[in-house]
């Protein structure tokens, strides 16, 4: 598939408040509501998108960075997604919404089978998640004004804390990792088609066809005269 336009998007789930580090610009998850809307823990900017731009090649980065080991058990986990943010902007998952995210090798190979889940240890990071090559997020239409919120790509995990000790939290611990997209063009209205409809003739009756014919004759004639002058 051809992309228009890719965006790589490497980010970093922290799991605590001391990381600051991404690919993106961090910023602070008070400077837009959407953030507050969508639960989001760590907030980055996006930048500006327009018609027809990608979101491919994405990745995500989980960094531990606690004292302790973590565990990630992935029938809990719900793939990242991008969330609209105006009526007047139409998104796609080109070339569809399946397979459209998976697991990498890298992450696959945590797995314990003794505690069935995938435990990172601490200190360590791993890229656990990333879109398949060949499939985006594509912006198909954008009548939203220039500089305004279009789309919120939400990452996601549930990550549970391993004491010293081996015990693992019941209670899992939330993480939503959010990117804002705005408006990077301003939409620009063609004038309505308009088309003419046919002229209608008159009536025919016999009196109007004889003054069609009279018409006809004096339009002639002043051709006639026109040309011979």
């Amino acid at each position: 598939m051809k992309l228009a336009k890719v965006i790589a998007t490497s980010l970093l789930v922290a799991l605590s408040v001391s990381s600051t580090y991404a690919a993106l610009p961090e910023v602070s998850c008070d400077t837009d509501p959407a953030f507050a809307g969508n639960a989001c823990s760590q907030c980055f900017d996006g930048g500006s998108v327009s018609v027809g731009d990608n979101l491919g090649l994405l990745t995500d980065d989980l960094l531990n960075d606690k004292s302790g080991d973590i565990i990630v058990y992935k029938e809990e986990q719900e793939f990242p997604e991008l969330v609209s943010l105006s009526w007047d902007v139409s998104w796609s998952q080109t070339p569809s919404g399946d397979g459209f995210w998976q697991y990498t090798d890298a992450f696959n190979n945590l797995y314990s089978e003794s505690e069935d889940g995938y435990i990172v240890p601490s200190g360590s990071e791993v890229t656990w998640l990333e879109s398949t090559l060949g499939y985006a997020y594509t912006l198909d239409s954008n009548n939203a004004p220039t500089g305004s919120n279009v789309g919120l790509l939400v990452y996601k995990l549930i990550s549970h804390d391993i004491s010293a000790d081996g015990d693992i939290t019941i209670e899992g611990e939330s993480h939503n990792e959010c990117v804002l997209f705005t408006s990077g063009d301003t939409p620009t209205e063609q004038p309505p088609v308009v088309v003419e409809q046919p002229k209608q003739l008159p009536e025919t009756g016999a009196e109007h066809i004889l003054l069609i014919l009279l018409a006809l004759l004096l339009g002639f004639g002043f051709l006639k005269f026109m040309r011979r002058a």
